[in-house]
């Protein structure tokens, strides 16, 4: 099974701060809350690096740029290889996929 992690400590904002790694690849895991008041998540230490799971929109699309996923809205990110078409009628903007499945994503989006 594959994991996309994200660095522990000195992220940069960069790519790099991204890595794909299998099970087999991990030490050990440990548990750690990132503020005061959050949940413990776990921390996936392997030869490279100690790595966090994506939680973030922001994390989550940054990882996935390199795949072709875009952050469309504050709540979506669109996998833009599957994309058929992008529409926008009447305040609505409606993203329709090769599989024939839909999303709304919010008006306000950059994608008029």
């Amino acid at each position: 099974m594959k994991i996309i992690g994200v660095k522990a400590t000195d992220r940069t904002g960069e790519e790099t701060d991204f890595q794909v790694f299998s099970l087999y690849e991990v030490n050990y895991i440990t548990v750690f809350r990132p503020r005061k008041s959050a949940d413990l998540l776990p921390l996936y230490h392997t030869a490279t690096g100690s790595y966090a799971p994506l939680l973030t929109l922001k994390d989550i699309s940054s990882a996935l740029k390199r795949y072709g996923f875009e952050h469309f809205d504050k709540s979506t990110i669109v996998n833009r290889n599957r994309v058929r078409y992008v529409r926008r009628t009447k305040g609505v903007v409606t993203v329709k996929f090769v599989d024939n499945s839909q999303v709304v994503i919010s008006s306000r989006s950059r994608y008029r």
